[in-house]
């Protein structure tokens, strides 16, 4: 009896630790999408149309879990499944703000909880276009900063543009690094050979 009661203690801890840190990283995501100036277009990156696919899956999981306890009447339960509904829905909010891309007048936000995946417009030193069944891929060459310029390291970049997207997507592009750079518009390239 006493082992299952420590057992029991140990979960509650362990699911109160998760859900203080989801609350956090889910306040850290939307501050640094509310931080961001300048936004000139943004779109959903999910797998599941648009949406993050596993914690859309967790957030659905869980709302059906919750129905089970409130329709069977588990009172004993309620804390714990609005623990885990708290939980999905602060991993729900951070993977989607952090699955959107932005465009801003500064550069390119894939992952605005990832500072790799930021690339400034005067950064990028080349890049390729080509058309998808969705919209286009692109593959942005860029340098990363360095005071040496002989340490500077090059990186790349994927991003996908929808349809709806690419008219305005490119406008910028042309807009930002259209003078120095033109696009490699062929669908004969590897992108493979890009990595």
């Amino acid at each position: 009896m006493r082992i299952s009661t420590d057992i029991h203690s140990l979960f509650v801890l362990l699911l109160s630790l998760f859900t203080l840190a989801s609350t956090f990283l889910a306040i850290y995501t939307v501050s640094n999408a509310v931080r961001l100036r300048n936004i000139r277009i943004s779109w959903k990156s999910g797998k599941l149309r648009g949406y993050p696919l596993f914690s859309t899956l967790f957030l659905g999981f869980i709302a059906v879990v919750g129905t089970v306890v409130a329709g069977s009447g588990l009172e004993q339960y309620y804390i714990i499944v609005s623990c885990y509904a708290w939980l999905g829905l602060c991993w729900f909010t951070s993977s989607y703000f952090s699955s959107k891309s932005y465009i801003t007048d500064h550069g390119i936000v894939k992952n605005i909880n990832d500072p790799s995946q930021t690339i400034a417009w005067h950064q990028i030193n080349d890049y390729v276009e080509k058309p998808s069944t969705h919209g286009s891929d692109y593959i942005f060459i860029y340098h990363q900063n360095s005071l040496k310029r002989v340490h500077r390291k090059m990186i790349r970049l994927e991003l996908s543009v929808p349809d709806k997207k690419i008219g305005k997507f490119d406008k910028i592009v042309a807009l930002k690094i259209g003078r120095i750079l033109t696009p490699v518009m062929d669908s004969s390239h590897d992108f493979k050979s890009f990595e």
